[in-house]
């Protein structure tokens, strides 16, 4: 059915109600009078702009306080954070002491191999000691267990 033309006739008429779709562009259209009508808005409650600037902010403090909460965890707890980083510190001055100790010793059994290499009267020391050598003038004497160092080993 083709509708008239004339303004008077347009005004006049009557047109079914369509279900009007909400077009990607609507203000851009140019809605000629009385051929189309713009589409009809949802009805939303309407929210004040201060209401919805104030929602963005708490969201915003929320996020860089939650980014902060990450962060400080992350720094005390994570793998690279204080408490890794004392356990390092700690374990690095318990090897540097046993270096330190380790030194000394090799310094020790250092020149204790070279006495045994030029210094005769250290060999014939170690000889007495841990050998239990004698010089061929000296004289050995057994002596009969004192009664003090039976009562040391009984008890």
């Amino acid at each position: 059915m083709q509708y008239p033309t004339a303004k008077k006739s347009l005004k006049k008429q009557v047109r079914p109600v369509l279900k009007t779709k909400l077009l990607k562009n609507h203000d851009r259209i140019l809605y000629v009078n009385g051929l189309f009508t713009p589409p009809k808005k949802e009805e939303r409650p309407v929210i004040s702009a201060k209401e919805n600037e104030e929602w963005r902010s708490l969201f915003t403090m929320v996020l860089i306080a939650s980014f902060g909460a990450i962060m400080l965890v992350i720094t005390v707890i994570g793998s690279y954070g204080i408490n890794a980083t004392n356990r390092l510190e700690n374990y690095e001055i318990t090897l540097t002491h046993q270096i330190k100790s380790m030194r000394i010793e090799k310094a020790v059994k250092q020149e204790e191999i070279n006495a045994l290499k030029t210094n005769p009267e250290y060999i014939e020391l170690v000889a007495r000691k841990n050998l239990g050598l004698v010089h061929p003038s000296e004289l050995i004497y057994y002596l009969p267990p004192s009664e003090t160092d039976s009562h040391h080993k009984d008890n």
